[in-house]
């Protein structure tokens, strides 16, 4: 089956354009979710981690003055929490200087359940980028 010339054009170019914005409204890079504070990244976890860490630098679509907020959401649990469960979040006002960013969560008493999460990493509100990782 052939397609018209206009139609495949029509298809490269929505992909190149959806390509290039995700990339360019992203406003992070180099995300590294890992169980110590380090650059070594990891994307799954034993129940008992005592903590799991979340780091990334900021490009320049999150200029100074921009709120950053990071979210640590529990997706899918298996009942231990409701699907997409915000377990917490934290608030960061980007200064001048600031160029990089980092949360953690420590381990609940019971220990992580087992299940996939995410973090979102918003930008005054919107959320830009997205990291998962497992409790296995």
């Amino acid at each position: 089956m052939r397609f018209p010339q206009a139609v495949i054009f029509a298809f490269a170019a929505s992909a190149i354009s959806a390509i290039s914005s995700g990339t360019w409204a992203a406003g992070f890079k180099d995300i590294v979710v890992s169980k110590e504070d380090s650059d070594a990244a990891q994307g799954s976890f034993a129940p008992d981690t005592p903590k799991i860490f979340v780091s990334a630098h900021l490009t320049k679509e999150v200029p100074s003055g921009s709120d950053v907020n990071i979210a640590w959401i529990a997706v899918d649990t298996g009942g231990a929490a409701p699907p997409n469960y915000k377990i917490d979040s934290v608030d960061l006002h980007i200064g001048s200087l600031t160029n990089h960013v980092k949360s953690a969560m420590t381990k609940p008493n019971n220990g992580w359940p087992v299940g996939s999460y995410e973090i979102e990493f918003s930008v005054n509100g919107k959320v830009m980028e997205t990291t998962g990782f497992t409790i296995k």
